[in-house]
């Protein structure tokens, strides 16, 4: 069955309304980043194991000899991501954080072409470039409240840099293995690594009873439902697009930073999130899916269902 570009769009349409709570639930713990982090992909990684080993008929065999390494690296960069990324809240805003972090097509667009072999139009570094200035006068802006706030806005930076990393090897394994395989091995690799990095800074894993609720909901929803659907939509469309289609998250975030924490919308956010999204609006209007033949066996929707 030929896979519709809508289909694609609708799915990360759904990804960015679950991932835009992600900053909000994470601000509700009171664990420490790295906590946080191990946990959210620990229990994202226990929901994936019913889905990932359902019998499926004309279910391709899963290669891990030939794909370990990048699913390792893959995990090695979803964890860096995370840590990096939840490390940042504690230092800025949720604003500044998740616009900082939803810069993943600055460093996709860079990497993507020389890795996967697909050239961006000049329109999309057009709207990069526009991105970038927003994330200057973003960083610019808090430099000078504090140096805290500039620290939080490069960790979020790095955690943007290391997630496009992790779609790219993402879209690099569309055709190797199963999808939800393959979410459940790097999210647990993740989790392992987060884990380790969480018990030598000197911490421990223990949490108080208030986090479980919000860890939970991070899990099934920011981190499964969220990143699980840019996982399925990066596989039917050029990576570059899908980031900058991530774009959407800060926007919604920021609002219900607004409200629910009282952050408020300061003008070098206004003026640097108007330049982000003017990027969005000039690089994604006349999107095309990229021709890219179906792979030989079904694949797993995000719905757990076979698609011929």
């Amino acid at each position: 069955m030929k896979r519709s570009p809508l289909a694609a769009g609708i799915v990360l349409a759904l990804a960015i309304l679950a991932v835009s709570w992600g900053a909000i639930l994470v601000r509700l713990c009171s664990s420490a980043p790295l906590v946080v982090a191990f946990y959210r992909l620990a229990l994202a990684t226990a929901l994936l194991v019913p889905l990932a080993f359902v019998p499926a008929v004309s279910a391709p065999a899963l290669p891990f000899a030939a794909s370990a390494r990048l699913i390792l690296l893959a995990g090695v960069f979803l964890a860096l991501h995370f840590g990096a990324w939840i490390s940042s809240l504690s230092y800025t805003t949720v604003a500044s954080s998740v616009v900082l972090v939803a810069s993943q097509p600055l460093f996709s667009a860079i990497f993507s072409g020389r890795i996967l072999g697909e050239k961006a139009p000049p329109r999309l570094y057009l709207g990069v470039a526009l991105a970038l200035a927003g994330t200057a006068i973003i960083m610019g802006g808090d430099s000078v409240r504090s140096w805290l706030h500039l620290k939080g806005d490069l960790l979020a930076l790095a955690g943007a840099a290391a997630g496009s990393g992790y779609f790219i090897l993402g879209r690099r394994l569309r055709r190797e293995i199963p999808f939800f395989r393959y979410l459940l091995f790097v999210d647990g690799t993740a989790a392992v690594l987060l884990g380790f990095a969480a018990l030598a800074s000197g911490g421990n894993l223990a949490i108080p009873r208030g986090d479980i609720p919000w860890l939970l909901l991070m899990a099934a929803g920011p981190t499964l439902l969220g990143h699980g659907s840019f996982n399925w939509a990066v596989r039917r469309m050029k990576v570059f697009y899908a980031n900058l289609a991530a774009f959407g998250e800060p926007i919604l975030a920021s609002v219900y930073a607004f409200f629910l924490l009282g952050e408020p919308l300061r003008p070098a956010l206004c003026a640097g999130g108007a330049l982000v999204l003017g990027g969005i609006l000039i690089a994604l209007p006349g999107h095309a899916r990229p021709p890219l033949p179906p792979p030989a066996a079904p694949e797993e929707n995000p719905l757990g269902r076979q698609r011929a």
